[in-house]
């Protein structure tokens, strides 16, 4: 091979070794982009307006009046939880599901962090089902296709939680996503030493996805079927 060949040769590999970097990084800079973009949306909250709402259940159904708070509009990620968490570990494909094994503790302090808190029970059923007192965010039967509970197709695989909003059709009145199914939330009412969760999960049924279902939890319990979100007061 002539000197001229293999400097053409040389600098046709210099050229592809510098396109593919370039590549590279236009690659990583896309998804750099897009993960900030998700990031952002997950960080929004949504404005619940004072006034009344239909809260409880049966015969036990009242009216409650509230005055205006904001909610997040998705369960606390992953990604989101390690933030301001820096021992938080999770695999890179699970950072848009909702993070699992808080205590009340762990999320309240998370909150707080962020100058927010956790919800009451009521505001977080406010939040769910808008003020008609419907069974589940986006009506009164239970859609398969709007809610992740233990009645979801997972394939060969078991019950798991999904990504956060990835059920459009289960968003409430207000537009808040995942409060049907997906993961149990902590909220910051209780009972005694007991705090009640809402919500139901991957793990139960559609009874317990209806936005009156209620758990009591010791505020340093932990499960990989548990999460939150968090709120805020409007002045």
């Amino acid at each position: 091979m002539t000197k001229r060949h293999m400097g053409i040769r040389a600098a046709f590999w210099l050229s592809a070794v510098l396109l593919g970097a370039s590549l590279n990084v236009g690659a990583a800079s896309s998804r750099d982009e897009a993960k900030a973009e998700k990031t952002a949306e997950h960080d929004k909250m949504v404005l619940i307006p004072a006034g009344k709402f239909l809260f409880g259940k049966d015969d036990k159904k009242v009216e409650i009046d509230l005055p205006a708070f904001m909610i997040d509009k998705y369960e606390v990620t992953n990604r989101q939880f390690a933030r301001f968490n820096l021992d938080h570990k999770y695999d890179a494909d699970m950072g848009d599901l909702p993070v699992t094994m808080v205590s009340q503790i762990d999320a309240r302090n998370h909150c707080e962090a962020l100058d927010k808190r956790l919800p009451t029970e009521q505001e977080w059923e406010k939040a769910a089902r808008g003020t008609d007192g419907r069974v589940y965010p986006w009506g009164n039967k239970f859609d398969l296709t709007a809610a992740v509970t233990s009645e979801t197709d997972f394939g060969k695989h078991p019950p798991h939680p999904m990504p956060v909003g990835s059920r459009q059709k289960g968003k409430s009145p207000f537009g808040v996503m995942d409060m049907s199914g997906n993961v149990w939330e902590w909220t910051n009412s209780s009972e005694g030493r007991y705090f009640l969760i809402k919500g139901g999960s991957f793990f139960e049924d559609r009874d317990y996805a209806a936005v009156t279902s209620k758990l009591l939890s010791i505020p340093d319990d932990s499960k990989d079927y548990i999460g939150f979100r968090c709120a805020i007061s409007v002045k």
